[in-house]
């Protein structure tokens, strides 16, 4: 008699999300509102290397000159995770959170310790996202 093994996921993770480590939570530093400011500072960098990219692939500059970009390309997907990750890293950095117009300190040491490893995360990520957008304008023609 052959039986299959099925495993089931009692929680999967919705589509386009990163996991997080099991029992932690994500304990957002920011509101909705500060959230689309994150977002809106990740979008504007993206849309500034890509018209710079541009420029230099017009101009026919060397591709030398498009890593610096990955500057533009890590701004950006520091805003895109603090907005994904309800997690500002200047605020985590200080101990505070912005969740109504005045940003208050965190004065619960686990929630604190929670947040700025949130904020870490997000660093990583970033830097790591940043790291094939600026591999892929270089290998792009001129």
């Amino acid at each position: 008699m052959n039986q299959t093994n099925s495993t089931s996921h009692a929680n999967p993770e919705p589509a386009g999300r990163f996991p997080q480590v099991q029992g932690e939570v994500c304990i957002a530093n920011i509101s909705p509102s500060e959230r689309r400011r994150r977002l809106i500072g990740g979008i504007i960098p993206f849309v500034l290397a890509i018209a710079i990219l541009a420029g230099l692939m017009w101009a026919g500059v060397d591709r030398f000159w498009r890593l610096p970009l990955f500057l533009l390309f890590w701004g950006s997907t520091i805003g895109f995770f603090q907005w994904n990750d309800k997690t500002c890293v200047g605020l985590a950095r200080t101990g505070t959170r912005k969740l109504t117009d005045q940003a208050e300190q965190i004065e619960d040491p686990a929630e604190l310790a929670q947040v700025q490893r949130q904020a870490r995360r997000v660093n990583i990520k970033a830097f790591v996202a940043a790291i094939p957008l600026t591999f892929i304008v270089l290998v792009l023609p001129s």
